[in-house]
């Protein structure tokens, strides 16, 4: 009886000390928590995406990849109805086929798992990571590209000013200005869009509170 309670008592301690192994927090914002797991899966997902080695990540990184994340929270907190701005299924093997057409090597099924292996990733991990980013742009796209207005003289100014002297480092024919104004008008709304973005977010953190634990240290982000 005695041999039964005390191997009962030792599965239990063993328990308590499994628990006591939890998701450290690496920032508070507003109430929010960003765990550490969340801020090791978007690291590795960002190097993934610049085809980076994760076995290169510094404290460095992850410290800007958790700002990232703040900001992200920040918005989050913003949309009303977050399912509603989710990519359909569709969209998000769209997105994620692109996103192997830009890795050497990722073209077949079995070499994709052996890079997001080499990640410590899954496909789930890239999945989840891809559809915050949708959400997010898709937010911002709704909220600031009505207020956008680009006038023919901020086109013509970035053709002159901009657009002919790079093609003409690179000795290519020149373009009339009506034949590339779509395009630039598109460049110029892009940057006044980021401009009100940024603008925003730093309302957005003026106002909140944001509280930073320490990060993960860059060896566990190169080992999982």
């Amino acid at each position: 009886m005695r041999a039964r309670l005390h191997f009962a008592i030792v599965l239990l301690l063993a328990g308590i000390a499994q628990a006591q192994v939890v998701d450290r927090m690496v920032a508070v914002v507003n109430k929010h928590v960003i765990l550490e797991s969340e801020l090791d899966q978007a690291t590795r997902v960002e190097f993934l995406l610049q085809a980076k080695p994760i076995e290169r990540v510094t404290s460095v990184d992850q410290t800007a990849v958790l700002e990232r994340l703040i900001d992200r929270s920040l918005l989050d907190q913003q949309i009303v109805n977050p399912a509603m701005l989710d990519p359909s299924p569709e969209e998000l093997k769209a997105k994620i086929e692109e996103l192997r057409q830009g890795i050497p090597g990722a073209s077949t099924n079995e070499n994709w798992k052996t890079i997001l292996a080499g990640y410590g990733l899954t496909q789930q991990d890239v999945e989840e990571q891809l559809t915050s980013q949708f959400r997010i742009l898709r937010f911002i796209d709704l909220r600031f590209r009505g207020l956008v207005r680009i006038d023919k003289k901020a086109i013509a100014a970035y053709y002159e000013d901009r657009f002919l002297p790079e093609v003409r480092k690179r000795n290519a024919s020149e373009p009339q200005l009506s034949d590339v104004s779509g395009k630039i008008e598109q460049i110029l709304a892009e940057q006044r869009i980021d401009e009100l973005l940024n603008n925003w977010l730093k309302t957005l953190r003026a106002q909140a509170h944001i509280e930073r634990m320490l990060p993960a240290t860059a060896t566990n982000a190169g080992t999982r």
